[in-house]
């Protein structure tokens, strides 16, 4: 009897930390896609000299094409987004890819005073919060399943396909972007990527000092594995667990031994 009971807490315990990192999946997928759209797309677009006063900022958001960006600029009274150039992905063989956008640039910026308005404000927040720097940061604002936003500050790429990871945050901010109600601090210190790991091991991104925060792993830790080249499984190790991230963004516990290189987390 009481080994029955045991058997069904643990597992609810299992259905439970599955669900928890199917979640943390999910939302390291969609910064990934974010931020892999803005990447892209600002490329494309800055290539073609824009007019810099229209083309100051931009917002990325999921549509049926995939990711889409928006360029333009915020109203002095930040009430009003003026959206100069939209990025659409590119149709390669009937197929929508994430590799190369079409714009539709409009002569006269159109306004949008709802959507796009607010994930600005929610990320100008969020950058305020966060304060001077001394590397330059990312930022991404997508709307969570309450309508509220996760704003993710993330070190900025020092070159194509290398993204830092380590001293990130993600706060949670109002519909209205307008007030910040929780700040979630994935890594403190920065973490550097052992380059001596072969593209087919599961390799350990080793931070230089500090101490894991959680015990699960964190929405940047699946958004650098999807976001860096070449692709490659990574080992996140905490204090009680070690989870394998594979190159889909899929979160697994791992019970035998994995390929893990440099300084545990």
């Amino acid at each position: 009897m009481m080994s029955t009971a045991i058997a069904r807490r643990a597992d609810a315990q299992n259905v439970a930390m599955r669900q928890q990192l199917d979640e943390i999946s999910a939302r390291g997928r969609a910064l990934a896609g974010y931020q892999r759209a803005a990447w892209t797309a600002s490329t494309q677009l800055l290539a073609t000299n824009p007019d810099p006063w229209q083309v100051q900022r931009y917002v990325a958001y999921h549509a049926d094409s995939g990711w889409v960006v928006a360029f333009g600029r915020l109203s002095t009274e930040r009430d009003t987004f003026y959206v100069s150039h939209i990025a659409i992905p590119a149709a390669v063989n009937g197929q929508r890819v994430d590799s190369t956008f079409e714009f539709q640039t409009f002569a006269e910026p159109g306004p949008d005073t709802d959507f796009l308005v607010r994930a600005a404000r929610a990320m100008d927040l969020a950058t305020m919060a966060l304060g001077v720097t001394a590397r330059a940061y990312s930022a991404a604002a997508i709307p969570n399943a309450q309508g509220e936003w996760l704003v993710y500050l993330t070190p900025s790429a020092d070159a194509a396909n290398t993204w830092p990871l380590g001293d990130d945050v993600r706060y949670r901010v109002s519909a209205d972007g307008q007030r910040i109600l929780e700040t979630h601090r994935m890594h403190v210190g920065m973490m550097e990527a052992n380059a001596t790991a072969g593209s087919g091991d599961a390799r350990l991104v080793a931070k230089a000092s500090g101490k894991a925060l959680r015990d699960l792993p964190e929405d940047s830790d699946v958004f650098n594995v999807l976001m860096n080249r070449p692709a490659a499984a990574e080992v996140v190790v905490t204090p009680r667990h070690r989870y394998r991230i594979d190159v889909d963004g899929s979160i697994t516990l791992v019970q035998g031994k994995e390929t893990v290189v440099g300084a545990t987390r």
